[in-house]
């Protein structure tokens, strides 16, 4: 076996061990996961909460089973039902609120923050929203400071 054909077995060994980590673990490790690219390629078809890697950023699969492919681009609009992003912890409090990017579910009382404004949710979203949180108010949140 040669040093490549081990560092293939390897890199199977580890994607499935990280399969085991919770979200916040996960992230400190995110580049250990499957790429988008890489998945797209094989079709690959996942289970509910599988973790991928994307753009610097990791996200999970949000459906009981989804197939791969290039038409849904993790982040952009109309994939906030199909994929979410996962982010470190934040307490959601005015002083620690949640950075929002899009593709999130808002929970009301949680002040989330996007291009240097805060946020405080008013009623939860229940699935994940694309749309930027300036779009939201008098919907689902309301400008704090």
């Amino acid at each position: 076996m040669t040093l490549i054909d081990l560092a293939y077995k390897y890199r199977e060994i580890i994607e499935k061990a990280v399969e085991s980590l919770d979200d916040q673990t996960a992230l400190e490790a995110k580049t250990l996961y499957p790429t988008w690219g890489k998945l797209v390629a094989e079709g690959r078809t996942v289970a509910l909460g599988f973790r991928f890697y994307y753009e610097k950023q990791l996200f999970k699969t949000l459906q009981p089973e989804y197939t791969f492919t290039d038409t849904y681009i993790p982040g952009t609009q109309g994939t906030q039902s199909l994929f979410a992003v996962i982010d470190e912890v934040h307490k959601g409090t005015m002083d620690d609120p949640i950075p929002y990017n899009g593709n999130m579910e808002l929970n009301e009382g949680l002040y989330y923050s996007q291009d240097g404004k805060t946020y405080i949710c008013v009623r939860n979203t229940v699935n994940p929203v694309y749309h930027a949180l300036k779009e939201l108010t008098g919907i689902y949140v309301e400008e704090v400071k």
